[in-house]
């Protein structure tokens, strides 16, 4: 759940994600038509897996279900598991063209899952597997999930290891924010998240713990939030922890192109915007 924020998905819904699963039944030996609508035949086809996986049978994919249903693909691979993948179109910026759907995972796919998985945290080895699904999953009306920030990242690689690393220091940690999220970075993760809960506990940050590790600030704040802030926000501010009138430009000029009304607030809507890879 923390780390993996599978969906749930039945009898009605017409989510972007429905098309995948209708082709990954294919790809279990399901004759589905692949139409985008979780309809009864899409159920019963979905019961008879389950069944045949000999967990709970009612028709609904969800986090038990998923992680059985998904077949991981890769370069090299073919057939409906990979249709399921590319079917998603994977954008990765305005104007980019869409994955062509012909069941051939070929360096193009592979490239765009590596871009996906660059914007969510996640490994970036374009395998489109267990973890990549679980975020593939969430392509659903509502709330989108948190990206993940691991032991190994840097802020090369997953633009949020400052932030991560500020906001841990808000909280408590003494790690250095040097944009390597090493060891030591990962035990104040887990030191941190022993203070919410008693399980799922780990050296990752994830759908559990943002929420909680994010700070609102405003104008006139200080200190180590306010820096994680700054290394989020567009237009190459000064770090420096003190929440004034250039960083409230920015947090203004942010919230006005993607959730306008402004109020320069940093509450967790900014946050979480800061922390995905938004469209204007």
């Amino acid at each position: 759940m923390n780390f993996e924020p599978w969906s749930t998905i039945g009898v009605g819904s017409t989510a972007p994600i429905v098309p995948g699963i209708q082709y990954l039944l294919r790809a279990h030996g399901h004759a589905v038509a692949v139409d985008g609508d979780y309809g009864p035949l899409t159920a019963a086809a979905v019961t008879a897996f389950q069944t045949a996986q000999g967990i709970p049978a009612d028709g609904v994919v969800g986090p038990v279900t998923w992680p059985r249903l998904v077949v991981t693909v890769q370069q090299g691979s073919s057939g409906d598991a990979v249709r399921a993948v590319q079917q998603f179109g994977l954008v990765r910026w305005p104007g980019d063209a869409p994955l062509v759907v012909d069941g051939s995972y070929g360096p193009v796919t592979a490239e765009h899952v590596r871009f996906f998985q660059e914007s969510w945290g996640l490994t970036q080895d374009g395998v489109a597997g267990r973890e990549t699904w679980s975020f593939f999953s969430t392509f659903t009306p509502g709330p989108q999930p948190w990206a993940l920030v691991k032991v190994g990242a840097t802020q090369d690689t997953n633009w949020r290891v400052l932030a991560a690393q500020h906001l841990l220091r808000a909280h408590g940690a003494t790690i250095a924010p040097d944009g390597v999220f090493g060891p030591l970075s990962g035990e104040a993760v887990r030191i941190y998240q022993q203070t919410l809960r008693a399980v799922e506990v780990s050296t990752t940050l994830g759908q559990l713990d943002w929420p909680h590790l994010i700070v609102t600030v405003r104008q006139g704040d200080h200190g180590d939030a306010v820096r994680a802030l700054q290394t989020l926000l567009p237009g190459g501010l000064v770090v420096d922890g003190d929440f004034g009138p250039l960083t409230d430009a920015a947090v203004r000029s942010f919230q006005q192109v993607f959730f306008p009304p402004p109020d320069g607030i940093a509450g967790p809507q900014t946050w979480h915007g800061l922390m995905v890879r938004l469209f204007d």
